[in-house]
């Protein structure tokens, strides 16, 4: 559907002039609603207006964009040359030593005061996507608004509602961390035997799959993140996987062990997503009606999506299938799926509750889940792009159940 617009010699990442292109819809964004400046707070918002990628810490980071086109931030000095390297070029900056006050006596959220002086929008209209730095790492700070004595319009939709659809870049991101998340469950389920420790396992394969993906990829692949692997894959196992979310346990693989894997890229920032029920030896009966049912549920959400329907008529859909075809309402424990891209989980939600209407170029996971107490979950999760006719698959590992049983012997 979409054109790769990166050759094979492109480094994988989003260009300068998309970058540029993002802040002139913010600018117009703030002379359609008559607002003077937005200070942005959130990390993956940050990043993905200005190409600045940063270890969130207790340090308060912020970009303004003014709606007069001006563009600025505020920096502690340990990010400043790091900025530097990565972001555009600022008109003006606020730079502090350190957070709480490195001796300056003074709170990093007052020097943000005197950038907003000094760009004039001080006492004007004034929004953010949230009211002042998140909480984290022991951070503690006034509001924004209570900084600057002034009601603050505070609206995360603001910049992630433009990051819904993505762009052809985006998505090309996207395909390619597909390919190499479905290359670390290839490597995880070709090493998984009975006896297998599932941690050693899904680091394993992590770690090779990554191997392979910088050899073939070499300086094209440009790291943006600290920590982390840029191919994973991981793996729950037995009546754990009844829990939507279980934790990995300690111990080996058994025969008949219901597996429910994980797998993901990570490329110029941008995610995938891949998720798979599997079974080690030969399936009974009882998995093959659940591996079944939660199959056909996920087929009925892949046929679902299209353009101009909305979040909740494709949630709707599938829980009406479940319910009423299946007889199994009673096992579902989450909504259908989620869009992402620089976050693993970002706004809109195939949910009853969410009304957002699908646009071609958005990406979501197509992921119901049937969970049977005791026993096992069952999940296969895929990453999907809306095309302008309905959906495509960009995770392409295999979904039956016969290319998913792990040999005993």
């Amino acid at each position: 559907m979409t054109e790769i617009i990166f050759t094979e010699h492109d480094r994988l990442e989003i260009g300068a002039d998309e970058y540029r292109l993002r802040r002139e819809r913010v600018f117009q964004l703030l002379q359609d609603r008559q607002l003077d400046a937005i200070c942005v707070f959130g990390p993956t918002r940050v990043a993905y207006l200005s190409g600045f990628f940063f270890s969130p810490t207790e340090r308060p980071i912020a970009l303004v964009l003014t709606a007069g086109g001006a563009v600025a931030a505020l920096l502690p000095n340990l990010e400043l040359s790091h900025f530097q390297q990565q972001g555009p070029q600022l008109d003006d900056s606020a730079v502090y030593p350190e957070y709480p006050g490195g001796g300056s006596g003074r709170h990093p959220m007052l020097f943000l005061r005197e950038l907003l002086s000094r760009l004039g929008v001080l006492g004007k209209v004034i929004a953010a996507d949230v009211d002042g730095y998140e909480h984290r790492w022991g951070y503690r700070g006034p509001a924004l608004s209570a900084v600057l004595d002034q009601s603050v319009q505070a609206d995360v939709a603001l910049i992630d509602d433009l990051r819904m659809v993505k762009s052809a870049a985006e998505i090309a991101l996207m395909t390619e961390a597909c390919r190499w998340g479905d290359h670390a469950h290839r490597l995880m389920q070709d090493s998984i035997r009975v006896g297998s420790e599932e941690l050693l396992i899904s680091h394993g394969a992590s770690l090779q799959a990554t191997r392979d993906l910088l050899a073939e990829l070499g300086g094209r692949y440009v790291p943006k993140a600290r920590e982390g692997l840029p191919a994973n894959a991981m793996f729950i196992r037995g009546s754990n996987t009844a829990h939507p979310h279980g934790l990995h346990e300690a111990g080996a693989v058994q025969a008949r062990d219901v597996l429910v894997t994980g797998a993901y890229g990570v490329v110029g920032g941008y995610e995938s997503e891949l998720e798979r029920t599997m079974i080690v030896g030969e399936p009974d009966d009882r998995f093959r009606r659940f591996f079944a049912a939660m199959l056909a549920a996920q087929q009925v959400g892949l046929e679902a999506l299209r353009p101009g329907r909305s979040c909740a008529e494709v949630e709707a859909e599938v829980r009406g299938f479940i319910r009423d075809e299946l007889g199994m309402d009673d096992l579902v424990r989450h909504h259908t799926g989620h869009a992402f891209g620089l976050e693993g989980h970002e706004h809109p939600f195939l949910d009853l509750d969410d009304h957002t209407v699908i646009e071609a170029g958005m990406v979501f996971s197509v992921e119901p889940g049937l969970y049977v107490p005791e026993f096992a979950g069952f999940r296969h999760s895929d990453t999907v792009v809306i095309t302008p006719s309905g959906s495509e698959r960009l995770s392409l590992y295999p979904r039956e159940l016969d290319e998913l049983v792990v040999p005993v012997a």
